[in-house]
């Protein structure tokens, strides 16, 4: 019994990628989910309990510091399991946070800058996309938005995910172009970073085309909806929008350094790199873009992500920690 371990009431990127690789794992193992906000097949307390304590072979795979916390309660009341621990976050550990990993059996890691950085033994892994959900399909448009060209950013709205880098590299572009417009697809973390966007649209005489939309469970009409996609992080655990995007063909535009961005696109092949917070970087790209320029060929897109990046790639790894078999 594979048992991944979910503590937070809000769907975020590691609930995104959790709900994705729980369908492929039961195709090869039984997988369930215990815990709360998110939509899996779930194993309910008694039988966790009954998993830990008279099952064997049991694995439980924890993604925060308050799940592993859960696991290794488990352990210490006498549970027997193999613990895995996923670090989701490219920021540095805290010392409790390190600690924490090291109690586990296995650590994994997203990226090859986090890999690098980890203070303790860890296992690469990617995260993966279900190629068959993100695919390219006809656009329906977005109602209420009247341009017909769109250009996407998905995440929270906060200085870490870098919209106003984006607002700044586009608003002279959509001045010049108003059969264009911004999609910027997320929560508002942070109101004054949001209003900060929302002036540098009113100053440019754009805020039209500019559309704050929240959160929404069916980001892949957005994504069908868009001619490009930009992600202008400044940092990032992972990047799922990055596979999600280009799994559907969208030209995606993204910060060189941050998550993994570097190892999935090239330059100009399948997809442009810019520095981060390098607005007039970023300006460069769309004014090559922007209004219908030359841009990769969607299958090269969406090819890249079918080959190397998909869910069952991901999950086929995973099998193998869990199995501790070696390389």
């Amino acid at each position: 019994m594979i048992i991944h371990i979910h503590f937070h009431s809000r769907k975020t990127g590691v609930t995104r990628s959790v709900e994705t690789i729980i369908p492929v794992m039961n195709r090869y193992a039984e997988a369930r989910v215990f815990g709360y906000g998110i939509d899996s097949p779930k194993i309910g307390f008694p039988g966790l309990l009954k998993t830990v304590y008279t099952g064997g072979g049991t694995i439980i795979h924890t993604h925060r510091n308050n799940e592993i916390l859960f696991a290794l309660l488990l352990r210490l009341l006498g549970a027997k399991f193999r613990l895995i621990f996923t670090r989701h976050s490219d920021s540095i550990p805290s010392g409790f946070t390190v600690w924490l990993m090291k109690k586990a059996d296995s650590v994994i890691s997203l990226n090859p800058g986090m890999a690098k950085n980890l203070p303790c033994r860890n296992i690469m892994i990617p995260h993966g996309v279900d190629t068959e959900l993100f695919s390219p399909g006809e656009s329906t448009g977005i109602q209420g938005i009247e341009q017909k060209h769109l250009v996407s950013v998905v995440g929270r709205i906060r200085p870490s995910k870098g919209q106003l880098v984006a607002m700044k590299a586009i608003a002279g572009l959509l001045a010049s172009n108003r059969e264009w417009g911004l999609m910027l697809v997320g929560r508002v973390d942070n109101t004054a970073y949001a209003n900060e966007i929302r002036e540098l649209a009113i100053k440019h005489n754009v805020e039209s085309q500019v559309h704050f939309l929240p959160e929404t469970d069916e980001i892949i009409k957005y994504y069908r909806a868009s001619s490009v996609v930009i992600i202008p992080s400044v940092s990032e655990g992972f990047s799922l929008v990055c596979l999600e995007a280009m799994a559907c063909g969208v030209l995606t535009i993204a910060t060189a350094t941050a998550g993994i961005h570097g190892s999935v696109i090239q330059h100009g092949i399948n997809g442009f790199l810019f520095p981060v917070n390098d607005d007039a970087a970023l300006s460069r790209i769309l004014s090559e873009v922007i209004p219908g320029g030359a841009k990769p060929d969607p299958e090269i897109i969406r090819g890249t992500i079918v080959e190397k990046w998909s869910v069952d790639n991901n999950v086929r790894e995973l099998l193998k920690v869990y199995s501790n078999k070696k390389e």
